[in-house]
């Protein structure tokens, strides 16, 4: 064995025996860490198993409060219907009302099955207003476009022209803007 291992030995070993040294701590933080996530490993999962059980249930109401119910309207009356409102999609327009003439007004669309875009939302805006990138701040929420579903129109549709926006809320984005329209 060469004269430099022997002596590089030596001084290694013994820092293990001295009292005074670092590495005499070593085994008994080892000991401690084992015994703290063994307690851990256990109860952790316990802990969580007993904190699922002990949730309370989500509420649930059963109805509606009035202020927040809608009644449901039935528009029979089909007032017209046209497919050339929208330029750029082929999308087409129903207007309908509650009965033959009289009641509100209400919108229905169909499109076809390529049709697709993320959270398009439907606004009625007058016409004279401005429309840029952006909805304006005075146009009416009219619904989420669906093709299945009327979408009553606001009372001022009634008495003024208007367009229809198509807005997707995902995109944040005037997806398309219609004819103006006149509803009598």
């Amino acid at each position: 064995m060469p004269e430099n291992a022997v002596q590089f030995r030596i001084p290694f070993y013994s820092a293990f025996r001295n009292p005074h040294s670092a590495f005499i701590m070593i085994r008994p933080l080892r000991q401690r860490h084992r015994r703290m996530i063994t307690i851990i490993g256990v109860l952790l999962p316990i802990a969580f198993a007993a904190g699922i059980a002990a949730r309370r249930p989500a509420p649930t109401v059963a109805t509606l409060p009035t202020a927040l119910a809608t009644t449901q309207r039935h528009f029979e009356a089909v007032e017209w219907e046209r497919a050339d409102l929208f330029t750029k999609t082929p999308i087409q327009v129903r207007l309908l009302r509650e009965s033959a003439g009289s009641g509100h007004f209400a919108v229905e669309f169909s499109a076809t099955r390529d049709f697709v875009k993320p959270d398009l939302i439907v606004y009625w805006v007058a016409v004279g207003t401005r429309i840029t990138d952006t909805i304006p701040d005075h146009a009416f929420l009219v619904g989420s476009f669906n093709s299945s579903a009327a979408l009553p129109l606001p009372l001022e549709a009634g008495s003024a022209s208007g367009v229809l926006v198509l807005y997707s809320l995902a995109d944040h984005v005037i997806v398309e803007t219609s004819k103006s329209l006149t509803i009598q």
